[in-house]
């Protein structure tokens, strides 16, 4: 077969524009903008690897409403479905299977995760177990996810869909965008996608020196290479997977530059997905964007347990007097739901004063 020419300039100018806001906004750190539209031929015109949401579920229910009637289902997680909510279940569960590559069985590589200062990582013979759990870096998959945490993302969006919670979804830190893809898929297979954005946050580079010096953990996050993923590939894994649409937005550079300008922009949130493992890269998200979010909107902290990310957290808890019910996904994972608003104290973003300080007696 010939390989589908890539989508040219001239063809990226003949589509219809639709923005939720005037982009592109360019400014010397960030760049904010719509890969459907923007990028031209930067990003591959392939087929989907798998079909737009609401095509893989009608083909999925015309199949279900066959074979249902001919079963006597005794299955308990399956059994009380109609025909339409076991083709969504399983469209989720094999876009689930092929964003952590765990369909690919033994053509996939498990990554070790360990190699630093651009060392080549080592592949090694396919590990599901570990894949399941999210504790190797995968080959030939777009995220780093294990299962509960994707099956976190599909829940939490279901709530808020289902009970009307209204805003956007936005991930921070992204690496190839697997997790946004499976949210993406998620807002469109209950037909949400024109009235929710997601936001795919990320430098497209790797993540920052940490030389801000606000936590003693936010060194040496650079300089590992298998964690800069340009945004070209990001954008190629929203199209192969069908979902690519006018409403997902590119949000390119570190926090600290980019937030400031994104949060002019956003109306309100629904669900915040935090993945930048340091002290910093959270705070700076907390601080632009927790006040755009929904009362009954979550936020997910994609590493807690012994990241950075959880000391920002917490100290942003005690500073603003909050304490949320957190609640565990996995070995790594947490979220909250936010049940009050915050007056943010913006001011200790500016001063970098993001701690109670001791009182001595």
């Amino acid at each position: 077969t010939k390989e589908r020419p890539a989508m040219t300039s001239t063809d990226a100018a003949a589509l219809p524009r639709s923005r939720p806001f005037d982009m592109p906004i360019k400014g010397d750190k960030y760049h904010i903008f719509q890969p459907l539209y923007d990028l031209g031929q930067a990003v591959r015109r392939d087929l989907p690897l798998i079909a737009p949401p609401q095509a893989f579920i009608s083909a999925l229910e015309y199949h279900l409403n066959w074979v249902m009637p001919l079963i006597n289902n005794q299955d308990e997680n399956t059994r009380s479905m109609k025909p339409n909510e076991h083709a969504v279940f399983a469209y989720f569960e094999i876009l689930k299977s092929i964003v952590s590559a765990t369909a690919f069985n033994d053509a996939e590589l498990s990554i070790d995760t360990r190699q630093k200062n651009n060392v080549k990582n080592i592949g090694t013979h396919f590990n599901l177990e570990l894949r399941k759990l999210g504790r190797d870096f995968t080959f030939l998959g777009a995220t780093m996810s294990g299962w509960k945490r994707l099956d976190n993302v599909r829940n939490l969006l279901t709530h808020v869909i289902q009970n009307n919670v209204p805003g956007d979804y936005i991930e921070t830190g992204v690496w190839r965008g697997g997790s946004s893809v499976f949210a993406r898929a998620v807002i469109t297979a209950f037909g949400e996608q024109e009235e929710r954005v997601s936001y795919v946050c990320d430098s497209f580079a790797g993540l920052p020196p940490g030389d801000r010096k606000l936590d003693l953990q936010d060194k040496n996050w650079n300089n590992r290479k298998y964690l800069e993923v340009p945004y070209e590939i990001v954008a190629h894994n929203f199209l192969k997977h069908g979902v690519l649409d006018k409403n997902v937005v590119f949000v390119q550079g570190f926090f600290n530059d980019s937030m400031v300008p994104l949060s002019k922009e956003i109306k309100s949130l629904s669900i915040m997905r935090l993945d930048g493992d340091m002290y910093e890269s959270t705070v700076d998200v907390l601080y632009r964007l927790y006040d755009k979010l929904s009362i009954g909107g979550y936020v997910i902290i994609d590493d807690w347990f012994g990241f950075p990310a959880r000391t920002a957290c917490e100290d942003f808890f005690k500073v603003h007097g909050i304490s949320p019910e957190i609640v565990v996904i996995d070995q790594y994972a947490v979220y909250w739901k936010k049940t009050e608003e915050v007056n943010i104290q913006h001011w200790r973003y500016e001063q970098s004063k993001y701690k109670v300080p001791h009182k001595f007696f």
